[in-house]
């Protein structure tokens, strides 16, 4: 049986979804990403199944509504602006939107947030845009975004937890591990896949972590005790992405849409998990490096994350000359 959110828990839910959080200066920093307003060129009836795609919710970066992801802007369409002296998002496209300036109100049975009117205006022909829709800021340039095939996934890391000092310990049957308390477990996330150890199922993964108490739950309960007496080590892995200047930060959410021929890649929304150069990135979850077992190579394509998406009522609006304007006043509601 689903839930009743009342109107007070649709607030709360709003507050986070649209990043109206940072009002607190506690909250500033853990706050969501702001979002980030953009256009669409594609021929798209937003539904329920929707995600980024070259031929989906693609920008009016050119003209004659194709798809032009890897190519500058040439229709004025812009380059976000920052409201924030700590973050940089200059190279996204779009209109940054700041999470202080969203009113909440509750509508008779329903709760609903609005943003004052933004307007985009075009410096040349741009074709027929029919919608438009929300993400989460990201400052993947151009270059990257909606590129097909431009990342690639792969073998990343391995870390290694517990010895005969700090040992792993695990119970055969229970769906969790213990670290021990001396080992940090900052660099493991969900969706890693563990292994290194006979007590571990093959393919075993990790479905959740509690960083106070160090402990590790798992989608396959242990197969053998793990202890001092045999093995106190287990092994995690995940694979990583590599996307030349992506320009990404941890805590950037991004869609990855999976290759063609693809052995690895997981499509979906994924948060960057760390960034240990300006050519990699991990993501949490952890996409699988393996598939039944054999360790490949695929690649995918990049995305911002899709959040909300509304198609022109009497729409689609021609840019064709400079100086023409769209003007949109969002509204998001929860009933």
């Amino acid at each position: 049986m689903a839930l009743l959110v009342p109107n007070i828990g649709e607030i709360e839910s709003l507050r986070y979804l649209i990043a109206q959080n940072n009002h607190t200066a506690a909250l500033a920093d853990q706050s969501p990403r702001n979002l980030v307003l953009k256009l669409y060129t594609s021929n798209t009836t937003p539904a329920e199944s929707d995600v980024p795609s070259i031929t989906a919710y693609y920008e009016p970066y050119g003209v004659g509504n194709t798809n032009a992801y890897g190519y500058a802007p040439t229709t004025g369409y812009p380059y976000c602006v920052n409201n924030r002296t700590d973050q940089d998002y200059t190279s996204q496209t779009g209109i940054l939107l700041n999470g202080s300036r969203w009113g909440i109100n509750n509508v008779a049975s329903g709760t609903t947030a609005t943003y004052p009117e933004q307007t985009f205006t075009f410096t040349g022909d741009a074709g027929d845009v029919y919608g438009y829709y929300v993400t989460r800021a990201n400052n993947m340039p151009y270059t990257v975004q909606g590129v097909e095939h431009f990342a690639s996934v792969g073998i990343g890391t391995t870390v290694t937890k517990g010895d005969n000092s700090d040992p792993t310990i695990g119970v055969i049957g229970n769906y969790y591990i213990t670290i021990d308390p001396d080992i940090s477990v900052d660099d493991l996330t969900l969706g890693m896949v563990v292994g290194g150890n006979a007590g571990i199922d093959t393919g075993t993964k990790v479905i959740g972590i509690d960083r106070a108490l160090k402990v590790v739950y798992l989608d396959k309960a242990l197969l053998d005790n793990i202890q001092v007496a045999t093995d106190p080590s287990v092994e995690f892995s995940f694979s990583k992405i590599t996307a030349t200047g992506h320009q990404l930060v941890a805590g950037d959410v991004i869609y990855v849409a999976a290759g063609t021929a693809n052995t690895t890649t997981e499509s979906g929304t994924y948060t960057v998990f760390s960034v240990p150069n300006a050519n990699e990135f991990y993501t949490t979850p952890s996409i699988n490096p393996t598939q039944n077992g054999v360790a490949g190579v695929s690649t995918c394509t990049l995305y911002s994350s899709l959040m909300y998406a509304e198609r022109f009522t009497n729409g689609p609006y021609s840019i064709q000359n400079n100086g023409d304007q769209i003007k949109i006043t969002l509204n998001v509601a929860l009933d």
